[in-house]
């Protein structure tokens, strides 16, 4: 679960909420959400496999931030 509370009007938002699960040899789940509001219902912006490194995983999050004009921070991330 990320530490990010999305009920917390003090963070900026639109956010993203992320979770990366580890798969076999060099591939990973990506699973992103967008919050456009304080408290307001989360939409799905990623969800897939991709191969690659953590470093590919983290510049896709990193690209998808950016096209929403969205924050995220490691307290946003879960890794399981």
């Amino acid at each position: 679960m990320p530490k990010t509370d999305y009920d917390d009007p003090e963070i900026p938002f639109p956010r993203l909420q992320v979770r990366i699960q580890r798969m076999d040899g060099n591939s990973h789940w990506l699973h992103v959400w967008i919050w456009d509001q304080v408290g307001g219902p989360r939409r799905v912006l990623f969800n897939g496999k991709r191969d690659g490194s953590w470093r590919d995983a983290h510049e896709k999050i990193e690209e998808l931030a950016a096209a929403n004009n969205a924050d995220v921070g490691a307290d946003d991330i879960q890794v399981d």
